[in-house]
């Protein structure tokens, strides 16, 4: 019963968010439609997070990611969309060197 409320409740906040950001509209209708449909895929579908290197998390030879290196002492950062190459990322695995996986379209 709780799962049931707690997703009724989810639908309910969704659908006042619409409501409000579309009051002023002229397609208040499809809009608000078009809305609640993404916001509800998304909950689905969540984003998937960055993703340290490590022997048990690597992704596959020629998966399409992106690599990140992101010094916050310095306060610079780098990104690289790149094909991963399992040679180019050398042990010891850096807390500041990221992945991301791009899905396949």
């Amino acid at each position: 019963m709780t799962d049931n409320h707690t997703i009724m409740n989810r639908k309910e906040e969704i659908r006042n968010v619409a409501a409000e950001k579309y009051k002023e509209s002229d397609f208040r209708t499809p809009n608000m439609f078009c809305f609640i449909e993404g916001a509800e895929w998304a909950d689905a579908n969540p984003l998937k997070g960055w993703n340290k290197f490590s022997d048990d998390n690597m992704p596959e030879k020629g998966d399409l990611i992106v690599l990140a290196v992101a010094d916050e002492k310095f306060g610079v950062a780098s990104y690289e969309l790149m094909k991963f190459d399992p040679i180019v990322i050398a042990k010891p695995y850096r807390d500041d060197v990221l992945w991301y996986p791009i899905p396949q379209l």
